[in-house]
């Protein structure tokens, strides 16, 4: 177990670009459920992230509900960015990694 982390720490030491990318895909994934829980909470009918595909118009109905509800704009504005930096960042840091 030891030698696991051990490994784990040596790459993100080598290669924190990789790290990072994994960080804003979680920051996507934890974005699009707080989005999600709170549309579920007023009765908009969802479904999990990967169980029926993604319901690529929850966002925009957040995005319209969300004045009435008095909820920040900002978790929809903000997942898109994380998630497109973040396949970039990890894509280019596994690039660098098997340099």
């Amino acid at each position: 177990m030891q030698e696991s982390a051990h490994a784990l720490f040596d790459m993100a030491m080598h290669d924190p670009l990789a790290i990072f990318g994994l960080l804003l895909i979680g920051a996507f994934v934890v974005l699009f459920t707080h989005i999600q829980f709170k549309m579920r909470g007023i009765g908009y009918k969802t479904y999990p992230l990967f169980a029926r595909g993604y319901d690529w118009t929850l966002p925009a109905e957040y995005l319209k509900v969300r004045r009435k509800q008095g909820w920040s704009p900002w978790p929809a504005y903000a997942m898109w960015p994380c998630l497109v930096l973040g396949i970039v960042a990890l894509v280019a840091g596994l690039f660098r990694l098997f340099d």
